[in-house]
């Protein structure tokens, strides 16, 4: 009798799986200005390729409304890691100007991430890629909950460089010295610790540079894509299909050691594309990043867990990334405490068979600046830049906002605000309920500095063309008017050719910058966040030297040195608008344009610096 009790707890112990003894690892993957229209599952594109993204909405749910709590990259990741909207504790922009001196810039310190929570719950923590949350020591991932960490701290990255500064790429706290192609990079270091943690619970939070400009790549991906004529968007192909392997090498990794079903996953972007910068498209939707439009803030959204929640399944309800914190927090069986005030919630209950079937959310808020957006069920009330509505700083407001019926209306074409003034008041109250509960930014992205020091302003009846000197600045106002244009920077410099700022306009969401790195020219330009580079062939010689730097209206550059040609290449796009930071000559007075970190002052002189629209 003993013998047959012996067998059948042995026939029961065999017939538990092993996922059923363990908490699931999590595994959440964010790509960088990947557009709503762009993978092949959305439908509306199919001359990219996308079966290893694909599979996750394939063996899980695919939200068809799955949002983002902010336009673009660092707010996203804000709200991403502490599942409370971001403007809750004063993230509402990139990183830049602190409207109060003494104001650090990054994710705040009173937040909990969810790397802290999972750590805490006995996980095994690893991020692996692009930070964009603040870039001096208390910032580090490894100081917000994550035992290991391998990428950059910065907002953007070439995808070939280690980098330098506050934005090379780390392994830790230490330089790496080569990386390889970091979309690459990223997936195997993520492997790695997979294949490391295997036997733990594990957290890989994966937010891949790609598909964020510059659009660097391999001749292996351009080879797939000889067939796209346009060039742009054949790099561009080039940068999504190289992504979209090493998501696979990931999912290879997790399937490899048999951890499916132990493993919940998680795919989103971070914004919606910033379609004429890279051509990452949105499909039928109108706006870009950095826009409260429907192209800004809804993106892909797939949820995988195989054997938990159905195969297959399209949902159609509206979601957000704020969801995946308490989601990831349900499913480890850590107990939310009312007291966290998350804004997410917990999507278990309405992913598996036969769970709840009403929406998980009421409604859904965003506040950029002036730009506002509320959708409650099918209805949309939004002020957006699409529409002429300031990008940056100022009081927002939902007076005068359109409205649209998404349903019927998906491309945002038909405002009915004049149709449905009950609608619309209904959402303007609940919207200024939401922003009532909201802090003002702390800090804006080039925004005024109250309080901190002030640059040396040339006088005000002073050239807008130059010529200017090292420590001369001018306010955005009496700054060259290059918004569309093609331009002109020359300079004379003196002494050795050091890194540095030769001249800069602008900041982190729109303007240019001469400077050199390692010796060599560079022109670098934002427009709409979106930095683009085009670097010298040569170091610059000693001595005193004129450098040139001339964009054409289609972003073709041509460097010079002493007249002779010093390298060219052709930029992303030009400077469309605009910049609200002025200039400054002799370093980056401002937050930085480049890849470096402002003010990254130039040690020699700079005389004779113009600056000539075409």
């Amino acid at each position: 009798m003993k013998s047959n009790h012996m067998i059948l707890g042995l026939l029961a112990a065999v017939a538990i799986p092993a996922h059923a003894e363990r908490k699931p690892n999590v595994l959440l993957i964010v790509a960088d200005d990947l557009g709503w229209g762009e993978l092949t599952s959305q439908g509306f594109t199919k001359d990219i390729p996308t079966p290893n993204i694909d599979s996750i909405s394939a063996n899980g749910v695919r939200f068809t409304n799955g949002y983002v709590s902010g336009p673009y990259c660092s707010p996203t990741r804000a709200g991403l890691l502490t599942g409370r909207y971001q403007q809750r504790f004063g993230h509402e922009f990139n990183p830049g100007n602190p409207v109060e001196a003494g104001t650090a810039i990054g994710l705040s310190l009173q937040e909990t991430t969810i790397g802290d929570r999972l750590k805490s719950a006995g996980y095994a923590t690893g991020w692996f890629g692009k930070s964009h949350l603040g870039n001096t020591p208390e910032f580090h991932p490894q100081k917000r909950g994550f035992d290991e960490f391998y990428g950059f701290l910065g907002g953007a990255h070439g995808y070939f460089e280690p980098g330098r500064g506050d934005n090379a790429v780390l392994r830790g706290t230490e330089p790496v010295k080569e990386t390889g192609y970091l979309t690459e990079t990223f997936a195997s270091e993520a492997a790695s610790f997979i294949e490391r943690k295997k036997d733990q619970q594990w957290f890989v939070y994966l937010p891949f540079n790609a598909v964020h400009a510059p659009l660097d790549t391999l001749k292996k991906y351009d080879d797939r894509f000889a067939s796209i004529s346009d060039p742009k968007r054949r790099k561009f192909a080039a940068l999504l299909s190289a992504l979209d392997d090493s998501v696979g090498t990931v999912l290879n990794k997790v399937r490899d050691l048999k951890l499916e079903e132990d493993t919940i996953v998680y795919f989103i972007s971070d914004n919606g594309g910033p379609t004429q910068s890279i051509t990452s498209g949105n499909g039928p939707l109108k706006g870009y990043k950095a826009q409260t439009s429907e192209g800004g803030i809804r993106v892909p959204f797939a949820i995988q867990w195989k054997g938990t929640i159905p195969a297959g399944k399209v949902d159609e309800r509206p979601v957000i990334q704020l969801d995946l914190l308490p989601t990831s927090l349900a499913a480890a069986g850590v107990e939310i405490d009312p007291a966290w005030k998350l804004d997410g919630v917990n999507l278990l209950p309405y992913l598996k068979e036969g769970g709840k079937t009403e929406a998980p959310h009421e409604a859904l808020y965003w506040r950029f600046g002036q730009q506002i957006a509320i959708r409650k069920g099918e209805w949309k009330l939004v002020k957006s830049a699409e529409d002429g509505i300031r990008y940056g700083g100022g009081k927002a407001s939902a007076d005068g906002a359109k409205l649209y019926n998404l349903t019927t209306d998906i491309g945002e074409k038909n405002d009915l605000a004049s149709e449905h003034p009950d609608k619309v008041k209904e959402l303007t109250e609940a919207w200024n309920a939401w922003n009532a509960t909201l802090v003002d930014p702390k800090w804006t992205p080039n925004g005024n500095r109250r309080n901190a020091q002030r640059r040396r302003e040339v006088a005000g009846n002073a050239s807008r063309t130059g010529p200017w000197k090292s420590g001369d600045a001018l306010s955005a106002e009496n700054s060259p008017d290059i918004a569309g244009k093609g331009f002109t920077i020359a300079a004379q410099i003196e002494g050795e050719p050091k890194d540095g700022v030769i001249l800069a306009h602008g900041g982190t969401s729109r303007g240019y910058a001469l400077h050199l790195a390692r010796g060599k020219l560079v022109l670098s330009v934002r427009d709409g966040g979106e930095l683009s580079s085009v670097v010298g062939t040569e170091p610059v010689a000693a001595g005193s030297r004129k450098v040139e730097a001339t964009v054409a209206a289609d972003g073709q550059v041509k460097l010079a040195v002493d007249g002779q040609p010093a390298g060219e290449g052709k930029l992303a796009s030009i400077v469309t608008r605009a910049p609200g930071q002025g200039l400054t000559v002799g370093n980056d007075g401002g937050a930085a344009v480049g890849e470096y970190a402002a003010p990254h002052a130039y040690e020699g002189k700079v005389t004779n610096a113009t600056v000539t629209a075409h």
